[in-house]
């Protein structure tokens, strides 16, 4: 190639990544006087001018006059590998660029999750969808610990955006001043189902769900009682509670020892650790809700006080148990914005799609936890509504948690069950 065509070449290659941009950015975007340019920032369309410039300068090699040295030589107009090199890295960058500015514009929430199995179907019938139908990212993490959230306020660094709960932290988190509001203005609350204590000013229910009894198939027919539960001369093998206070084990002793479930509140602790005693050294604690279905799953434990969906999901997948939902406690989890979410206008639009009819039945489709939005059972069929959390097979069956007896005492008594765990 000739020294006295590069510049024509340079000319051409300039044209044509212009020609690239404005086709990436419809034409618009760098014309500040137009619609699209102002919704940037000026840092923004000040990024993209650089990239521009940056484009410029590879392709005629600029660079700033030295003193003393206005002369180059005409060879050094020809491209080099470097210089290839360098057009390539800034093309890509400044292609990207109106997909970057979209992302910031667009933005991410952090979904903190109990995860496993569960987030996997939320990541299905929720996440995905969402960002398809709004672009903003979901993205999740684990360790939804209410511990966790207390030092993330409380240091002014919230990394999440929005934390699925138990309902008792409705309450706790609302008592230590850790939440956000719910913004009704956006989140419409009229199709979720009617119930005491569902609704509060910082928090909305997410899916129905219950703890239920779920053995292994060598214990067949299993129990049929929660005194079978605590009986294991009759049904040899560990039993599997979720370690939280709250996890209904210490209602499940209480009916054992013969409380009727109209009288389990406000509850006898003594009680019901005196009965949990007795079967002290067949208990093993898990400490998340994957850990528990794990440990049905994989024999460990006999027996498992466990969320419905994930004794379905064990069993769907292969394992070798059984459920009775005769012995079953109902519940719901609860979504929540941290305080100081660092992107809580995002977040509520994300609690207005979750609770959306279409959105309850997909997740229903995804999982068995119930819907809490009436409406979505019109779009999932009879078989699949047999297997929901507050389906007809619960009917007048499940015992109702008292959540918010839970959320002003759950501090007190998780310090007096921990104390009996270490005696």
């Amino acid at each position: 190639m000739r020294a006295h065509d590069a510049p024509a070449l340079r000319h051409a290659a300039l044209c044509s990544v212009w020609l690239s941009f404005t086709h990436h950015t419809n034409h618009t975007y760098l014309h500040k006087s137009s619609r699209p340019f102002r919704q940037f920032s000026s840092l923004q369309r000040c990024f993209m001018v650089f990239t521009l410039k940056l484009v410029y300068m590879v392709l005629t090699n600029s660079k700033p006059k030295e003193a003393g040295n206005m002369t180059r030589n005409p060879k050094s107009f020809i491209p080099t590998r470097r210089d290839i090199l360098k057009l390539g890295g800034a093309g890509v960058a400044l292609m990207a660029a109106p997909a970057v500015l979209r992302a910031q514009q667009n933005g991410e929430i952090v979904f903190s999750s109990w995860g496993g199995s569960w987030e996997a179907a939320m990541r299905e019938a929720w996440f995905d969808p969402f960002t398809e139908k709004t672009g903003i990212a979901v993205r999740s993490v684990p360790g939804n610990s209410y511990g966790r959230i207390q030092a993330m306020v409380e240091s002014g660094n919230t990394e999440w955006d929005i934390v699925e709960v138990l309902p008792d932290f409705q309450w706790i988190g609302a008592e230590k001043n850790l939440l956000e509001p719910i913004d009704f203005g956006v989140v419409d609350k009229g199709p979720i189902m009617e119930g005491q204590d569902l609704i509060t000013d910082y928090s909305v229910p997410q899916v129905l769900f219950s703890r239920l009894i779920a053995y292994n198939k060598d214990l067949a027919p299993g129990p049929k009682t929660f005194a079978d539960v605590f009986d294991v001369e009759k049904f040899p093998g560990k039993r599997a509670f979720y370690t939280k206070a709250n996890g209904a084990y210490l209602e499940a002793a209480l009916l054992a020892d013969g409380v009727a479930p109209a009288d389990l509140y406000p509850l006898d602790i003594d009680r019901a650790l005196a009965k949990l005693g007795t079967i002290r050294d067949h208990i093993l604690f898990y400490e998340t809700n994957a850990q528990g279905e794990q440990y049905l799953s994989d024999g460990q434990a006999a027996i498992g006080l466990v969320p419905d969906g994930r004794a379905l999901n064990a069993r769907n997948n292969g394992a070798p148990i059984e459920i009775e939902y005769g012995l079953s406690f109902l519940t719901w989890s609860a979504m929540v914005v941290p305080k100081g979410a660092p992107n809580k206008d995002a977040a509520m639009r994300f609690l207005a799609y979750a609770l959306t009819p279409d959105a309850q039945a997909a997740i229903a489709k995804a999982y068995t936890y119930g819907p809490v939005v009436p409406e979505a059972f019109e779009m999932i069929p009879q078989e699949r509504a047999e297997t929901l959390s507050g389906g007809p097979q619960m009917r007048d069956k499940a015992v109702i948690l008292g959540e918010k007896w839970w959320g002003e005492n759950l501090a007190a008594v998780t310090d007096k069950v921990n104390a009996w765990k270490l005696s």
